[in-house]
């Protein structure tokens, strides 16, 4: 015990009185993390998110060119189910977002190319009604064996031809079409559109973009009350049970520079016992101000040596509102000495994705195809999207919308080259080494000669294959049953006042969509927190 109040807990520095605790600390910034704030900003209760970027949003990440204004690039989700995604529509609506139709939905029938094994082909859609929840759990193959215990691969390479395989991966347009996830994944990732029958689904976005869910809920989460507090530039490294009860989280400080985010290495001056240190931050738009004492601050702040900034924060509960591979790097000795909270959280296969966007001063890629708003492909660039056209007539392409290993392959390209002219910065970036090679495929989707394309005048990618961003979605591993694993994983240790509420492992095909989060997110606050005040 140090002689101004504080105990050490490993490397971390913490007060160490019960008085000091937050009453819930929500580790994620993206729409769980707002959400969750949101859905408790009223409860008389103190709430500090924290973030490990500089950004609100997470996922759901909205840029906007300099050259195209008014024109919103989504680099995360772009799209939603208007009836079947009751609590966003909901949401959105209440807080006063407007929400407009998304007309390219996920490819029209009749205004998409395929072009596959170098010929573009013509689609027709034939519906199918689809089996209930229960019903999937029962499927079982022509030898008795249960579905959902095989892999998607183990199916395929069991009951079809290679060339019956090979037409599936590569007409699908995403890399789960094929794989070694869970059977029970395949049906609706190998089918062009969703499976309904009636009148076409609504599908729809918000206008300025989907990243105006997460921060207008955020806005209005701290707007509540001056006891609710966002942090951004946190990464929590550990969590620990205190003696006095609650949680020890501990926190390494991050710096975030062109979307790329690292650890804060940092040489101050050592203070005297107990004299106060107070630091001003401005990031990502908020300013934050963070007071230490030389006791409880970390240890750069008592030597004045280089080395990472480390806080620690008392929580009495904590809500992980962050992907799977998030909560599997976070040291939380309660979980991990738990055989089967260990085997659940590992129950999913991450799927990368990425998207580039390219802008020019005409929509070349129109020639010869007036009717054409969506491609899918056997090549690199797998999908693509005829975006919009912003106040000063210079049109988006959505070059690429990809996912799987392929995430590698541009991931590689863009460590060459320069960015062009008009590109969005840092991670960001187009480089001239990408925007030739995706032109390459443009020009054979579209039939348009390379030296034909004009160039591009504007470009902005972003590539969900790293922390904290592993995967931008999950699918379950063979042989889990889903429910089970969801329903364990809202609360993972019953002893524990630690909460999961995160999409990874949502229902159905919703570990790709902003509802699944919110799912959880209900799930969790109905159950755990209605008592309290």
């Amino acid at each position: 015990m140090d002689n101004c109040g504080t105990e050490k807990i490993g490397r971390f520095w913490a007060t160490n009185s019960s008085d000091d605790c937050l009453d819930i600390a929500v580790i994620g910034g993206g729409i769980g993390g707002a959400y969750t704030g949101w859905r408790l900003r009223d409860r008389g209760l103190s709430i500090s998110v924290f973030e490990y970027s500089d950004r609100v949003g997470g996922r759901l990440f909205t840029a906007e060119l300099p050259v195209a204004p008014g024109t919103y690039l989504d680099l995360g989700g772009m799209r939603f189910r208007g009836s079947a995604h009751t609590i966003l529509t909901r949401t959105a609506t209440e807080l006063g977002l407007k929400i407009i139709p998304f007309p390219l939905r996920y490819g029209n029938a009749d205004e998409t190319i395929w072009n596959i094994f170098n010929k573009n082909l013509i689609f027709f859609n034939n519906s199918t009604m689809y089996p209930s929840p229960d019903d999937l759990y029962k499927i079982k193959t022509v030898d008795g064996t249960l579905l959902y215990k095989m892999s998607l691969d183990n199916v395929y390479g069991r009951f079809a031809s290679r060339e019956a395989y090979r037409y599936l991966s590569e007409t699908g347009g995403w890399a789960t079409t094929v794989g070694s996830h869970g059977a029970l994944n395949g049906p609706t990732i190998s089918l062009s559109y969703p499976v309904t029958t009636g009148p076409p689904e609504e599908i729809n976005a918000i206008d300025g973009g989907m990243g105006k869910v997460p921060l207008t809920l955020m806005e209005k989460f701290l707007n509540t009350s001056t006891s609710h507090k966002l942090h951004l530039n946190h990464q929590l490294m550990k969590i620990e049970k205190r003696q006095a009860g609650g949680y020890n989280l501990g926190f390494r400080k991050t710096q975030t520079t062109d979307g790329i985010t690292t650890p804060v290495q940092v040489s101050v001056l050592p203070v005297e016992p107990c004299e106060s240190s107070t630091e001003f931050i401005e990031s990502g738009g908020w300013i934050l101000t963070l007071t230490y004492t030389s006791a409880n601050a970390p240890d750069v702040f008592r030597g004045g040596n280089m080395g990472n900034k480390e806080v620690t924060i008392c929580a009495r509960r904590v809500v992980l509102a962050v992907q799977q591979r998030c909560i599997q790097e976070i040291d939380i000795p309660v979980f991990k000495n738990n055989p089967d909270i260990v085997k659940n959280i590992d129950s999913l296969v991450g799927i990368p994705a990425g998207r580039i966007y390219l802008a020019y001063n005409t929509k070349w890629w129109k020639t010869g195809n007036p009717d054409i708003t969506h491609t899918k492909s056997d090549l690199p660039n797998r999908q693509t999207y005829d975006w919009s056209t912003g106040t000063n007539n210079v049109s988006i392409i959505m070059a690429s919308y990809h996912d799987g290993d392929l995430v590698h392959y541009w991931r590689e390209l863009s460590q060459f080259g320069t960015p062009i002219p008009g590109s969005l910065p840092g991670v960001n970036a187009v480089t001239d080494v990408v925007k030739k090679r995706v032109e390459k495929y443009l020009s054979a989707i579209y039939n348009v000669s390379q030296s034909d394309i004009p160039e591009a005048v504007g470009g902005a990618m972003m590539l969900w294959d790293k922390y904290p961003f592993q995967a931008a979605w999950g699918d379950f591993k063979p042989g889990f049953d889903d429910r089970k694993v969801r329903d364990m994983l809202y609360k993972p240790s019953a002893s524990d006042e630690i909460y999961l509420v995160t999409n990874s492992w949502a229902p159905g095909n919703l570990q790709g969509w902003s509802e699944g989060t919110l799912i959880a997110v209900d799930a969790v606050i109905n159950r755990y927190f209605n008592a309290s005040k």
